[in-house]
């Protein structure tokens, strides 16, 4: 519902500046005595999200060993969840260009900014000449069912209306995709590779803790495949 009515503001304020000197809208104000109008009523849901998980780590930090913590901690991880789950679903409804049906990939698991190099089998670049070369920076969209590579655009809009668009590039199903967890020289990068290292996109995450998160769930991605496999 959330990530619905979050995905949906950006149109609800369009709305609103076309119509917000409508009769019928000053009227309603009137009557219920609101000091402020329509659009910051609207605007109250996305704030309150934010606001709920610090509401939340303030009562975990006065609830240590008391009865209820654990149920606290549990409505925090699952605030912090739909946290990510509303960011993640904002950035995918700004990728271009894909033809597919993006719905059937499943919900945004991860989705980040990367340094990538990419080199193909019949190509003339071995992996250990990458490095000379300067990578394209691409923001990374990874569902259960594949793995989409994207080109940030830039922001257009004026102030707080400035949105991001990330252009398509590439789509890689995730039962051809692999993974080599370290790559030599940099602790931040992995490998991703594709149809039996037809391709090969090497990519360096910002932080070694990025690095990490990503290696987990693409991890626990490929070893259900693996299972499905077996079944």
């Amino acid at each position: 519902m959330y990530e619905c009515y979050c995905q949906n503001k950006p149109r609800s304020e369009a709305l609103w500046r076309q119509f917000s000197d409508c009769g019928f809208f000053q009227e309603c104000q009137k009557k219920l005595e609101h000091k402020l109008g329509l659009d910051s009523y609207l605007l109250k849901p996305v704030q309150r999200l934010t606001k709920y998980q610090l509401l939340l780590k303030e009562l975990l930090k006065y609830s240590t060993d008391c009865e209820g913590t654990s149920d606290l901690q549990g409505a925090l991880t699952a605030m912090l969840d739909l946290l990510k789950s509303v960011n993640d679903s904002m950035h995918q409804i700004a990728i271009t260009g894909y033809e597919g049906d993006i719905c059937e990939l499943g919900r945004v698991l991860m989705q980040g900014s990367f340094s990538v190099w990419i080199s193909h089998k019949k190509g003339p670049t071995r992996m250990k000449e990458l490095a000379r070369f300067k990578p394209m920076q691409r923001h990374l969209f990874l569902y259960e069912r594949a793995l989409l590579l994207c080109k940030r655009r830039e922001e257009h809009g004026d102030g707080c209306d400035k949105t991001p668009s990330y252009s398509f590039k590439h789509y890689l199903k995730m039962t051809a995709v692999g993974i080599t967890e370290n790559v030599k020289g940099d602790v931040k990068k992995f490998e991703i590779w594709y149809s039996g290292r037809e391709e090969v996109y090497v990519v360096q995450a910002p932080t070694v803790e990025v690095k990490m998160a990503w290696l987990n769930e693409l991890r626990r991605i490929l070893t259900n495949q693996q299972k499905l496999l077996r079944v």
